[in-house]
């Protein structure tokens, strides 16, 4: 069962302009969704211009 608190994060367009595949654009999230900017979050999956 997912967390509770689970957040949508919208992703910027430049993730997946980069990103080629499934997996560069994972790391390419990685890269926007920084401890700085987002405390506390961490990736579960990508749904399009979505990360869970």
């Amino acid at each position: 069962m997912l967390d509770k608190n689970q957040s949508k994060v919208f992703l910027p367009s430049w993730v997946w302009k980069e990103g080629r595949n499934e997996k560069e654009a994972k790391e390419k999230a990685i890269e926007y969704i920084t401890p700085n900017r987002y405390p506390g979050y961490k990736i579960i999956e990508i749904r399009g211009d979505i990360s869970l």
